[in-house]
């Protein structure tokens, strides 16, 4: 194997111990200068070297996170989001639509761009142990955890959306697929199978937390176990074209995980709720896995950009995605209420009044009126300013064109409290389960509840982890007994406002065509 000097020379600069993780942003060019290679084993001689090869690994979370990867399909496809069209804006293709009313198919363009995503993401842990095989460097147990760790989390994504995967690294010295004999998917129980065998093996191995912030360290490894523990029985289960046939669950491990986190003094709950995902949020007490941003192009997140109308920033938003009302009313009452903008709008930099693409004052409204018939509602032609709009992440007002800084927390202790109530009510431990909503609450300056029920726990999950791409995991994992929405089955596909119950198999999206177009040795997921 040889790695480029270009890579390195790019990724030394930005990967340097004062310098933040998003600036990793820049270092994707993977290709190979054939006038300045060095063989892999004479290319790590020091600490600096070591953090180039791994600068373009991190790189790849920054993707996860954009408006068409793992947030954008976790967020749109459940009863949080909606991207309506609005008048030949959000058309393309009828794409978003189709992912919130579950009419998606195996040519989405989404779809292919989020496996190749985490694709690229393993690629690149997969080169770097490569690499480390017979290299000599300082700490080399910890930097082979670190990618391991990376790679791991890659195959989460995964097995998150798509159930199934070629598993490529497991074993010792295979690291590059044969172009000859491609591999076929594994079975997502083999996928969830070495995605807990590979976390559970670097958390001993890695240190809890990293000098650089923002790299992975043990606790990572144990705030993504929690989440996977969390969903066992679907992770560790098997989707049909009749629906999810669940595995085993892990209950304890889940609490367990998640008990380490919250116990370790490492961390600690926000005293305000919303300083978690503040402008100024770089090193917040409760983050635990976080992907860094910084201000400046191309290195910013863009949050505030999808869902926002164009008007409501000094450079112009893009006035995408919105809130269903019926979920919006689950908030009714409560502080958090506060992560969504509602009514009369203002630029949220400036604080001045703002208008409407009709001229009048913008006034976000629960319902998707029709563009040329304000009198009726229509998804497929709203008015520019339909939609209640999430806010969770606010604009940062040194923002460079549309680059805004907050740092996104993929893990958090919040969400660690609600994995351990959860797992301890399913342990019957309902004493603790209803302890740790109730600190949740407190913290926000909601009522503590006096008993709690498996709805009241994916209800303060929606209340206190909306916009952080998790209703998809919980409605997907959610026990069936609790009725509600229009017909009957798994909660992800029942039906809810605009969108009709769909098909048991969709609980994973399908394999994308062009991967199966590649890959002859892959098959399709069921029922597609």
């Amino acid at each position: 194997m040889f790695i480029s000097r270009t890579i390195r020379a790019r990724a030394l600069g930005v990967l340097a111990i004062a310098a933040p993780i998003a600036a990793l942003g820049a270092c994707t060019d993977l290709s190979v200068d054939p006038y300045s290679q060095i063989p892999a084993d004479q290319f790590f001689q020091n600490e600096e070297e070591v953090n180039a090869a791994l600068a373009p690994v991190y790189a790849q979370l920054r993707d996860a996170i954009t408006n068409v990867n793992w947030h954008a399909l976790s967020q749109v496809s459940s009863d949080e989001n909606i991207i309506p069209t609005r008048g030949t804006d959000w058309g393309d293709q009828g794409e978003p639509l189709q992912i919130h009313l579950h009419t998606w198919t195996a040519q989405h363009s989404w779809l292919n761009a989020t496996w190749n995503g985490a694709s690229t993401g393993i690629a690149r842990a997969n080169g770097v142990l490569a690499a480390l095989e017979n290299a000599d460097v300082p700490n080399k147990e910890v930097v082979v955890a670190e990618a391991r760790a990376l790679r791991a989390f890659y195959y989460y994504i995964l097995l998150d959306l798509f159930g199934r995967a070629p598993i490529i690294g497991d074993e010792e010295g295979e690291y590059l697929p044969d172009p000859n004999d491609p591999p076929p998917a594994n079975s997502r129980k083999e996928v969830f199978d070495f995605v807990v065998a590979e976390l559970e093996a670097v958390q001993a191995v890695l240190p809890p937390t990293q000098a650089q912030t923002g790299r992975l360290g043990g606790d990572v490894a144990r705030a993504i176990l929690a989440n996977v523990y969390l969903n066992a029985q679907v992770y560790g289960g098997e989707v049909t074209g009749g629906g999810l046939q669940r595995g085993a669950a892990r209950w304890q491990d889940a609490y367990d995980a998640a008990n380490a986190l919250i116990t370790s003094g490492r961390y600690s709950l926000a005293g305000d709720y919303f300083d978690v995902f503040a402008v100024d949020n770089q090193n917040n007490p409760e983050h635990i896995m976080v992907v860094q941003h910084l201000s400046d192009q191309g290195l910013g997140q863009s949050f505030v950009n999808r869902a926002l109308h164009y008007n409501s920033t000094n450079v112009g938003a893009w006035n995408g995605f919105s809130t269903l009302a019926e979920t919006y009313s689950q908030f009714d009452g409560d502080p958090r209420q506060a992560a969504f903008l509602e009514g009369p709008q203002v630029n949220v930099v400036t604080g001045e009044p703002v208008l409407d693409r009709q001229g009048d004052r913008l006034n976000f409204t629960p319902t998707f009126d029709k563009r040329t018939d304000t009198s009726t509602e229509d998804i497929f032609d709203a008015i520019d300013y339909a939609g209640i709009r999430p806010y969770k992440f606010p604009a940062d007002p040194n923002e460079t064109n549309g680059n805004h800084s907050n740092d996104y927390p993929f893990f958090r202790l919040g969400e660690m409290y609600l994995i351990r109530a959860e797992a301890a009510f399913e342990l019957g431990q309902t004493g603790q389960a209803l302890a740790d909503i109730n600190a949740i609450r407190t913290r926000a300056g909601a009522t503590p509840l006096t008993s709690v029920t498996r709805a009241d726990i994916l209800k303060e999950r929606l209340l206190e982890l909306n916009w952080e791409a998790r209703r998809r995991q919980d409605l997907i994992r959610a026990d069936e007994s609790i009725a509600f929405g229009t017909g009957g089955g798994n909660l992800f596909t029942r039906g809810w406002q605009y969108k009709a119950p769909s098909q048991p198999f969709r609980l994973v999206f399908p394999i994308p065509q062009p991967q199966l177009n590649a890959n002859p040795a892959l098959t399709q997921n069921a029922g597609y």
